[in-house]
């Protein structure tokens, strides 16, 4: 039986890499992207269904994009209006968004476990200072979708011990399989390009680098 997974992809560096790796190591990989309507999701669609097309292969399987708005429950919050958007400067955790792990990995969840997918992974790293990307959540969402599906799925994130850098490792080990400049991570694009202000733009480069 092939390995099959859900990854749940964003566009980004991290989840790419996540997806390639996966993929080198044999696995059947569904990417799901979850649409809430935030600022940049235009632009970072584009840029995963390019990424994707250049790895395009048997074992990698269309996109599935599952849409759940957010303006009915976050009103004016920076994410939706492009406005007040975390600078290169500011801390970290200013970029959190309120329930995000929790929306991705329902959906997700719900997906995996009616499509016969027996693991969801998030490319989560080292460090990350939010509370739904602990350990304990994860295992805590894991026992909630099995609870309320009654399915014997797994949630992962097989990153938890790299810190950026360590994963750019991991891409330099995939070589020219690798399409890094497809990549995207930024929060006030402008069109499909990155501003290069944004805390995410800064993370980004600071990681490369």
């Amino acid at each position: 039986m092939k390995k099959k997974v859900c990854v749940l992809a964003s566009g980004g560096f991290d989840s790419g890499v996540l997806i390639a790796d996966l993929l080198e190591r044999g696995f059947e990989v569904h990417p799901f992207y979850v649409a809430s309507g935030f600022y940049w999701e235009k632009a970072e669609l584009h840029w995963l269904k390019r990424f994707l097309k250049a790895l395009k292969g048997p074992r990698l399987k269309p996109l599935t994009i599952a849409e759940t708005p957010m303006r009915w429950i976050m009103g004016g919050h920076w994410s939706l209006t492009g406005k007040g958007v975390p600078s290169s400067r500011a801390a970290w955790d200013s970029v959190y968004l309120p329930g995000r792990n929790l929306l991705l990995l329902s959906q997700a969840g719900v997906y995996a476990a009616t499509h016969g997918l027996p693991l969801v992974v998030l490319g989560v790293l080292r460090g990350n200072p939010f509370a739904d990307s602990k350990p304990r959540f994860l295992k805590d969402m894991e026992s909630a979708i099995n609870d309320a599906l009654r399915a014997r799925l797994k949630v992962e994130a097989p990153y938890t011990k790299l810190h950026k850098d360590g994963v750019a490792r991991l891409a330099a080990r995939l070589g020219k399989r690798f399409p890094l400049e497809l990549t995207f991570s930024c929060l006030r694009p402008r069109g499909v390009n990155p501003c290069g202000e944004c805390s995410k733009c800064a993370e980004r480069s600071a990681g490369l680098r």
